[in-house]
């Protein structure tokens, strides 16, 4: 696991990025290699997972053809690989780094089609002049790049290519308020762009771009329905094992929820070693699982730790997760605490749950969201009568009428309202679902927008940058590509034959489950947010409020009006955390709003 950099230039000579605003990513070494006529420059910083030693260091260069890459992630397959590449290679050592810069060398873009993991990686290719770059399928790693007249740079998190000053538009603000993130097609930076998951990119030597899709494939979602729950087991059993690909120990996240339990009995079975495992406790949170997790640690005998944090300690991690960010977010929090509290116990790779939820449908869209099929072919107006009160209408009346199920799980993520937009004086954007292939139904539609919606720009983002901010690298096993496939691919009775949540998953994994786990209503690690923001953390929540009005990101009486919903409880604390959080993130990059601006209001509708 790395922080990588590259500036590609067409013409001129590069200019190395600064690699120390990625060091937590990678403590343990950096490097940066130039070519020789100083165009091509690659930088990078090290967190050690697969082999440890000095021949898995990079950038690293291929001496047979003089390729270098640098790669941010883990081939999982990359000892498969090596067999398949024959014996005839001449390996200097055991990384998975090495084992793709070889598998580039004799299947150069085929590649892709053959490495497992999540990855985010550029390949100078020495005899084409050009850069290959390629992000992994479910856009676990980011991969953040801008142009110029010259050429291209890029790197593993946006601050290393921002500039301060910069102004943003009123379009990635309201996009931001939305959905309570930057999609990865409107970041806040008019001028740094996402390679989308799933995507690779090649630039020539005079500039010249090329982008592609790589997955998913046509045949991407074909499965069989045969002996389905033996399927689904195994390949969960295959994802975790090789998730476990390490030279370090790998410790779990344990909650006591489906998903986590599930991952930890397979790796507890499947290690060498004693596994670690990590709960989080916190007495004045509504829901603790710590007492769960226990029973599941054992049971499979792991060497548990229970870290019980103090509401001090809490609060001050609530505020020091804004400060990490490197774009802002609604969310974020429960992963930087629990993060934390996990690499302090010198753990540098933990296993998690995300995804359980949206492959084998955890969350209420999946109930709600054939009720609200009905709900959009009514009129607008009877839409916000069955509202009734509070912010329930307004969100009724702004259903996208006629909408697919797809549409319909995305628009249930939306954090404004057309109205709210209305009175920040915002356009009111859309950020369609996009799907290359054909999905079975609508129970498939709506995990596929929760992946590559709400997870991708929310989750997946901000387990990254929080995991990475304390650097420890966060494994997710049940993205495996091919688990992602099977089960995206499966008719929605099969999801749906198995009575309660998550039923399939369950049936595949009951005997690794006490009933305790399963037979109980889903919760989670929550956290008092609106006593604090209303008690100790005002302080807080004031300056990051005035910020986003002295920055005039947004206009102050709406500000204002949303500080006074929430104080008379007729909105959720997440609204008006979400504007204090860009005030604060606009405060430490020195952002403002664009002044030029000349879009109306529903322009970009």
């Amino acid at each position: 696991m790395c922080g990588i950099a590259v500036h590609f230039c067409s013409s001129g000579r590069t200019t190395p990025l600064n690699l120390q605003l990625l060091t937590h990513r990678g403590p343990d070494s950096s490097g940066e290699w130039s070519s020789t006529d100083g165009r091509c420059w690659l930088g990078s910083t090290r967190l050690a997972i697969v082999d440890l030693s000095p021949t898995g260091v990079q950038p690293m260069i291929d001496p047979a053809n003089g390729n270098v890459i640098v790669v941010n992630g883990e081939i999982y397959n990359h000892r498969a690989l090596r067999d398949s590449l024959g014996p005839n290679v001449n390996w200097r050592g055991t990384s998975d780094t090495e084992t793709l810069l070889h598998g580039y060398a004799r299947w150069r873009h085929g590649v892709l089609d053959r490495i497992k993991g999540m990855f985010a990686f550029a390949i100078y290719d020495n005899a084409r002049e050009e850069l290959f770059l390629a992000r992994d399928r479910l856009g676990i790693k980011p991969l953040y790049y801008t142009l110029d007249a010259h050429g291209v740079r890029l790197a593993s998190e946006v601050k290393a290519l921002a500039s301060a000053g910069e102004a943003i538009t009123a379009e990635s603000i309201s996009a931001y308020l939305q959905w309570g993130a930057c999609p990865e097609k409107n970041l806040l930076y008019s001028n740094i762009h996402a390679l989308p998951a799933g995507y690779a990119m090649t630039i020539a030597r005079q500039g010249q771009r090329d982008m592609w899709r790589y997955w998913p494939s046509r045949q991407a979602f074909v499965s069989s329905t045969d002996q389905v729950v033996r399927q689904v087991r195994g390949l969960i059993n295959k994802a975790v094992e090789e998730h476990l690909l390490s030279d370090v120990p790998v410790a779990s996240f344990l909650s006591g929820g489906i998903d986590s339990s599930i991952v930890t009995a397979i790796a507890a079975q499947k290690l060498e070693r004693k596994l670690q495992t990590f709960s989080v406790a916190f007495d004045l949170a509504e829901f603790d699982e710590s007492a769960i997790a226990l029973e599941i640690a054992r049971r499979y005998r792991t060497d548990h730790h229970r870290i019980e944090l103090s509401e001090e300690e809490v609060i001050h991690s609530v505020m020091e997760a804004v400060d990490k960010l490197d774009l802002p977010s609604v969310d974020a929090i429960n992963t930087y605490i629990v993060s934390r509290a996990v690499a302090k116990h010198g753990v540098k790779v933990a296993l998690s749950g995300l995804g359980g939820d949206e492959l084998f449908g955890g969350y209420a869209s999946f109930r709600d969201v054939p009720r609200l099929k009905i709900i959009a072919r009514l009129p607008r107006g009877l839409r916000r009568m069955l509202g009734a009160t509070g912010n329930l209408g307004d969100r009724l009346a702004d259903l996208p009428s006629n909408a697919g199920a797809g549409d319909l799980a995305r628009w249930r993520r939306r954090f404004f309202t057309d109205s709210m937009l209305d009175r920040a004086e915002l356009p009111n954007g859309t950020t369609p679902i996009e799907c290359p292939v054909e999905l079975p139904d609508d129970y498939a539609r709506i995990s596929w927008a929760e992946l590559t919606g709400y997870m991708r720009r929310i989750l997946l983002r901000d387990a990254d940058q929080m995991s990475m901010a304390v650097s420890l690298e966060l494994r997710v096993p049940f993205l495996d590509h091919e688990l992602v496939e099977y089960v995206l691919g499966l008719p929605a009775v099969e999801k749906k034959r198995y009575a309660g949540s998550k039923g399939l998953l369950v049936e595949a994994c009951r005997d690794l489950l006490p009933p305790s786990v399963y037979q109980r209503p889903k919760s989670g690690f929550v956290l008092p947010m609106t006593g604090w923001m209303r008690g100790p953390l005002a302080p807080f929540v004031d300056e990051g409020v005035r910020e986003t009005i002295a920055r005039e990101l947004l206009p102050e009486d709406f500000v204002n009006g949303i500080s006074r919903a929430f104080c008379e409880d007729r909105l959720h604390w997440t609204r008006l955390w979400s504007i204090l959080v860009l005030g604060h993130f606009a405060k430490r990059m020195q952002l403002c709003r664009r002044s030029d601006e000349n879009t109306s209001v529903h322009s970009l509708a």
